[in-house]
């Protein structure tokens, strides 16, 4: 593909999220995919222990704090001490709490399949199912790397920040969604097509189908709320970007040409 990849380009190839979803789930029927599950479930785990030991109490308190300046979340309070709790903010921040660092630890495991998973899991659908694409990425390892760093310090800082909101009734669903749709596309995203992608290809892939790749984050975000569904979500998200990714490359590189070949046709006419 030349420098100004799609600059030419009448439309944007169609490429389905859910033939990526299903394509995803035949390559996770694989053993070794299979496999690959446990380990950002170990590091998760070990993370959400060590989070749990040393920074619950903080944060515990310093949700309560911030609770103390919210007169509707007093008033509500109030209101709860009369039914027999002492003080709704006594045991929701402390739940709050807990649920976010087990959210955190997520994050830490997702960060570790994308580092650790995701080479395999690129190999694996790169040589089976997209054989005819050509590898052509730049600086695939620090790129991949940078962006894991990035997307995590995004979500994690994004996490505390937006925290107090979750004291709002049914505001912690819309953050969950939110910031786990955030976390599984674009974890993934751009690991999926670095390998093989120019970086005109690069940038035309993640600016035309960033919608393809939200739908596939809120789509496991959603699921990932199922109790037990989130301890696949990490692997499954990147086999889902990957397919969704390299899906969208080989559209662009099929359409490319025959537009190109148009084009020279037409500056030879009289």
């Amino acid at each position: 593909m030349p420098a100004k990849a799609g600059r030419h380009m009448k439309s944007t190839p169609y490429v389905s999220v859910a033939a990526a979803f299903s394509k995803a789930l035949a390559t996770q029927m694989r053993p070794s995919m299979l496999f690959a599950i446990i380990l950002p479930f170990v590091i998760a785990a070990v993370v959400a222990l060590l989070l749990l030991i040393f920074a619950w109490t903080p944060l515990d308190n310093w949700l309560d704090n911030t609770a103390l300046h919210w007169g509707w979340f007093q008033s509500v309070s109030g209101r709860l001490s009369g039914w027999g709790f002492a003080t709704m903010s006594d045991w929701l921040t402390g739940v709050i709490s807990f649920v976010a660092l087990l959210v955190v630890s997520g994050i830490a495991g997702l960060a570790a399949a994308a580092i650790l998973v995701m080479p395999m899991a690129l190999k694996t659908i790169s040589t089976t199912s997209y054989p005819e694409l050509q590898r052509k990425g730049e600086n695939a390892t620090v790129t991949s790397l940078a962006n894991t760093v990035k997307v995590s310090a995004i979500f994690v800082i994004g996490w505390l920040v937006t925290l107090p909101l979750w004291l709002i009734p049914f505001a912690g669903i819309a953050l969950s969604l939110f910031w786990g749709a955030y976390a599984f596309s674009h974890m993934t995203r751009l690991d999926a097509i670095v390998e093989h992608a120019t970086l005109e290809e690069r940038a035309y892939v993640l600016r035309h189908y960033n919608r393809g790749f939200w739908q596939i984050g809120l789509i496991c975000a959603a699921i990932a709320l199922i109790p037990f569904a989130g301890f696949i979500m990490p692997v499954f998200s990147i086999l889902a970007c990957t397919h969704y990714g390299l899906m969208a490359l080989k559209a662009v590189r099929t359409q490319q040409p025959a537009i190109e070949g148009n084009a020279a046709t037409q500056r030879q006419l009289p």
